[in-house]
């Protein structure tokens, strides 16, 4: 699994409203599109792969539930199923092939679990429950 490190940047005020026009532009935070700029950037991807790493991340940011998100997906020509590992994969639509897992981009299906409110709906055996208030979990 990636790990992530903080980090702090010196940038411009012309260059900060630049990159939060640009990541409002893609649907996302400021720090997802720094990070999908850089590593593209830094690991020689192509274009491809950068539009479809933004078409997700896009889905996924604004997604507000787990139909929302397919629904989002789909439209972008990607679905979402149960990864291997336990995870989260985004795979092509409708031809299927593994694109990444939604942890790649820092997106757990612990973490979507709880934004969402409710368990992924596939997940067959596999649910993460939310706890209730005065019950441990």
């Amino acid at each position: 699994m990636t790990r992530y490190q903080s980090v702090s940047l010196d940038l411009s005020d012309a260059v900060l409203a630049a990159l939060g026009d640009a990541a409002d532009a893609a649907g996302c935070g400021p720090s997802d599109y720094l990070r999908t700029v850089l590593t593209s950037a830094l690991s020689g991807d192509p274009a491809r792969q950068r539009r479809e790493e933004e078409a997700i991340r896009r889905a996924l940011h604004l997604a507000r539930g787990w139909p929302d998100l397919r629904r989002r997906l789909r439209a972008a020509g990607y679905t979402l199923r149960p990864g291997p590992d336990g995870g989260l994969s985004i795979d092509r639509w409708p031809r299927g092939g593994a694109v990444l897992d939604t942890a790649d981009l820092g997106y757990s299906l612990a973490g979507l679990v709880l934004r969402f409110g409710a368990a992924y709906p596939h997940s067959a055996g596999r649910r993460f429950a939310l706890p209730r208030h005065g019950h441990a979990a």
